[in-house]
């Protein structure tokens, strides 16, 4: 370990230096590295000389491998990372270079977050032992010391003893208070399930009200893989568009890599771009676009004027509204297309001129509210008109708001007003996650990729809406709407919400988590160290220590997604099932990446499958009915079902060539086959990338047998066609009976977030908290993974974004710290005041790490679910959507200490007895 005998100080490793990278790494640290010697920090000036760095010449010799190398932040890149291993240590990494970067095979090159990601696994902050908090004890009642968590000192302990105290105490629990009383917030422990079952949290996440309507209205993606997303066109096709629509994303950041390269390609082929939201961001300025200004929230009360002055535009100059197209595709748009079930006699059209409520959907009654100018409104009517091929590429932000239902219902509608769908450069999908920019079918997929056998919760209704968590655990109560609580885009629970609501009281004592943070992820803050608080036990399985960790009473270290062998001279078959075996087949349409241990499992750490089994022996339950095959075997049988599309774009092949020599090595179950890459070449090269030309029969066009025969290929709906008029969506949304008035079956208005920052709307008298607050998603971490990765700290500070025109009238300049406070709670963050986002409202970068004040209650760090409330994140006629970005607050120039830069903050650590 060559590499390790160096010493590194704390300045260089805040700086990111690779020997700092290396030192953390060996030497395991839980504190500051030992101190450099001063002369190496001062080797500057004209006769300086270059450093040699260890790790550049061990690279120059060859020393080591290049290792294709996993991100899994869920940002949607799923973009080819590799590390440089040289005894064990990861010393550089690069992104895809094994092949030329042209339009048919894209180099699928990572991020920042992606190329810093040895800072994250050998940073400060891993977890590397077994903790457990210092005044917990086991048996419930006074030996929790609930008021101490999060401000408790730890101690370490055995495996043996943390597995033991979670086994007993599950035992405790069970036997006294029934399943309900365990609350699972993650994706694993299936082994409560044999227990008699667990409560788990329900929520929409990243799709808003985007959750609710696609697989009745007739937009669902017929792979099967998003039932709540609208079909998009794929990469290629993106080259067809006359004009490309950016709603409301930013592929610049949100999918680092080659989303922003096939639009970028799309620019080059002539396509004009427009951008629609409440910022002009990175991916709008790097296509030039035209900035359509809406406030947060307010989207379809924009695109209902946009669908007005489609129809007016039409009626005055013909050649916007496809009247073929509605009359043959859709049905409700007016009184000649209404569908045989229809209760109400109404159509979206008479309704947009004013018929049912004296209220036209003029430009000018939109402006007020969306701020939108009414040029601009009309100008973007005329652009979506039927002359024209339009590509409208949307992520599922807008509908995170309240009043948001009919928002993707209304998206249909103005694509098919235009007649844009089913043919080259026509779509109107989601441009989100892997999917991003490039929609269809997947190429190139894995194999079976289950690993823990889906042992059904026998616990009935089971399920607890996730915006309500904290207000649940702490009432003792919460109300199950339907099997899935309302999981609205589920065929298999089409009747949810007709099934009876059912109120439940439960006693919940123990929270168990894996790898999600949820306490940092989840709304309201303050309230969740309320519920968690209240718990006999929290248990937490993660490789680093996080928000959720703190105010854990156990913490058990997991291997880190980079962590394992597949060299049986090294030690035991190992891999870790926080990443690689998580993986599914929702992989980028064009490709597969052959990711792999990096390194050896490091400290005491082990992967969930061994953890679970440890647990589950002690509880005298067999592991093989959770875990019937290996690790190995899993991640073999991933390789082995690979399969790639064939020249014919419809049948599918095997990928991999696997050899018994193969199977021998891994010690796993197989049979030897043939495919278009070896297992050896695969590995080496981590990728693989399904070739793709013009004129190949691969390209997809979303909808396209629809429109060629709607007969032969009806869509899943009532009618059979796209319904503009669905009364299944109004029925079903009108059964849970949480709205004041019925859901109409057409896309309507409703109030949105901008009018409730008003006392009085009428009067434009502003409330108490007159800003809307929403919250992008940043190039700095995805989602909470990497936040506290030094380097991109250093790269990107964790701003709140400013109008200058707000910021000046509260004398704030840039780099100034600011106050963002609620009735939910207070964060500080520095501002970025900008002129390329709409007055009235802040952007606050999702994700960031919670540092509280535990005398202020001010969060240091920044987090916006210390703002946002239920009463935000939920909508009024559905309950289980999570729409956080209705977060009202305001915002002052602090008159504390100002906050310094994020990456001369110490890591919040573990303090030990």
């Amino acid at each position: 370990m060559a590499l390790l005998e160096k010493s590194v100080g704390r300045r260089n490793f805040l700086k990111g230096t690779a020997a700092a990278a290396a030192a953390v790494a060996g030497a395991g640290l839980a504190g500051c590295a030992p101190k450099a010697k001063e002369e190496s920090l001062s080797n500057t000036g004209a006769d300086a000389k270059p450093h040699v760095v260890e790790s550049d010449t061990a690279i120059n010799e060859g020393a080591g491998k290049w290792v294709a190398a996993e991100c899994w932040g869920n940002c949607g890149g799923r973009c080819l990372n590799k590390a440089y291993v040289v005894d064990g240590v990861v010393v550089r990494q690069k992104t895809d270079d094994f092949q030329d970067d042209t339009v048919e095979t894209p180099q699928m090159r990572s991020c920042p977050r992606g190329h810093s990601l040895r800072q994250h696994i050998f940073g400060i902050n891993r977890l590397k032992y077994p903790l457990k908090r210092k005044s917990w004890q086991p048996g419930g009642g006074d030996n929790s010391h609930g008021d101490k968590r999060g401000i408790d000192e730890w101690e370490r302990i055995s495996w043996d003893e943390a597995l033991d105290y979670i086994a007993a105490e599950l035992k405790r629990v069970y036997d006294n208070y029934g399943p309900r009383s365990v609350v699972n917030m993650g994706q694993e422990w299936n082994l409560l399930n044999l227990l008699g079952g667990r409560c788990q949290w329900n929520g929409t996440e990243s799709y808003g009200n985007w959750f609710n309507a696609p697989i009745r209205i007739g937009t669902s993606v017929e792979n099967g893989e998003y039932p709540n997303g609208m079909m998009a066109n794929d990469r290629l096709d993106l080259q067809n568009a006359d004009t490309i629509v950016l709603y409301g994303t930013n592929q610049g950041w949100h999918s680092a890599g080659n989303p922003a390269y096939y639009i970028r390609l799309a620019k080059e082929a002539g396509a004009e771009f427009i951008s629609v939201g409440p910022d002009y961001n990175v991916t709008a300025a790097m296509m030039d676009a035209k900035w359509i200004r809406v406030r947060p929230g307010t989207d379809t009360v924009f695109l209902l004027a946009v669908a007005y002055e489609m129809i007016r535009l039409d009626e005055e100059k013909g050649d916007i509204v496809d009247w073929d197209f509605l009359h043959s595709y859709c049905v409700g748009f007016d009184a000649e297309s209404m569908p045989e079930d229809a209760k109400l006699d109404e159509n979206f059209r008479d309704y947009v001129l004013g018929a049912y409520d004296d209220t036209p959907k003029t430009p000018e009654w939109a402006t007020r509210i969306c701020g939108t100018p009414t040029e601009d409104i009309t100008w973007f009517a005329g652009k979506l008109g039927k002359k024209d091929n339009v590509t409208l590429m949307h992520s599922y932000a807008p509908a995170r708001y309240k009043g948001s239902i009919d928002l993707n219902q209304l998206m249909m509608t103005i694509t098919c007003m235009g007649g844009h769908m089913g043919r080259p450069g026509n779509a109107c999908g989601s441009s989100f996650n892997i999917e991003s920019a490039n929609g269809g079918p997947h190429l190139v997929t894995w194999g079976n990729v289950s690993l823990a056998s889906s042992i059904p919760n026998p616990l009935e209704d089971p399920y607890i809406c996730k915006p309500e968590i904290w207000k649940c655990i702490l009432e003792g109560k919460y109300t199950c709407r339907g099997a899935y609580n309302g999981h609205y885009a589920d065929p298999e629970v089409d009747n949810a919400f007709l099934m009876p609501q059912k109120e439940y009281e439960f006693d919940p004592r123990i929270i168990v988590s894996d790898f999600h943070n949820p306490l940092q992820a989840t709304e309201d803050i303050n309230l969740g160290i309320q519920a968690f608080r209240k718990m006999e036990l929290v248990v937490e399985i993660d490789y680093h220590f996080t928000l959720t960790g703190q105010y854990a009473d156990i913490i058990l270290p997991c291997l880190s997604p980079w962590e394992g062998n597949l060299d049986k001279s090294q030690g035991d078959l190992e891999l870790s099932t926080t990443g690689t075996l998580r993986i599914s087949k929702k992989t980028n349409r064009d490709m597969v990446l052959a990711l792999q241990p990096v390194v050896l499992p490091m400290y005491e750490n082990k992967n969930e499958t061994w953890i679970h089994t440890e647990i589950m022996k002690r509880l005298g339950l067999d592991p093989k009915e959770v875990f019937p095959i290996s690790d190995i075997q899993a991640y073999y049988d991933k390789f082995a079902g690979a399969t790639v599309v064939d020249d014919d774009g419809v049948t599918y092949k095997t990928l991999v060539t696997i050899t018994q020599e193969d199977i021998d090595a891994w010690g796993v179950d197989g049979t030897p086959q043939e495919g278009v890459i070896t297992l050896k070449e695969f590995l080496e090269r981590g990728i693989y990338t399904m070739p793709r030309r013009p004129d190949d029969n691969l390209t997809h066009i979303a909808y396209k047998e629809f429109i060629e025969d709607p007969e032969a290929n009806p869509r899943n709906t009532a009618s059979g066609k796209m319904e503009i008029y669905c009364q299944s969506k109004a029925d079903q949304i009108n059964a849970i009976g949480y709205a004041k008035e019925p859901l109409k079956p057409y896309p309507t208005y409703h109030v949105t977030t901008y009018e409730e920052s008003f006392s009085d709307f009428e009067g434009q008298q502003k409330s108490d908290y007159p800003f809307i607050m929403y919250q992008p998603h940043y190039l700095r971490r995805a989602h909470t993974n990497f936040d506290n990765n030094t380097w991109t700290r250093e790269a990107f500070q964790n701003p709140v974004f400013i109008n200058s025109q707000d910021a000046q009238e509260k004398g704030i300049q840039d780099g100034d710290t600011v106050l963002i406070f609620n009735e939910t709670g207070k964060v500080l963050r520095k501002a970025s005041v900008l002129e390329t986002l709409v007055p009235g409202c802040i952007a606050l970068p999702h994700g960031s790490r919670s540092y509280i004040d535990p005398e202020s209650g001010i969060d240091y760090g920044g987090n916006e679910n210390m703002l946002i409330s239920a009463y935000h994140s939920q909508d009024p006629f559905f309950p289980q959507s999570d729409c956080y970005n209705s977060c009202l607050v305001d915002f002052e120039l602090y008159d504390g200490d100002p906050i310094p830069d994020d990456v001369d903050k110490e890591p919040v650590m573990w303090t030990e007895a």
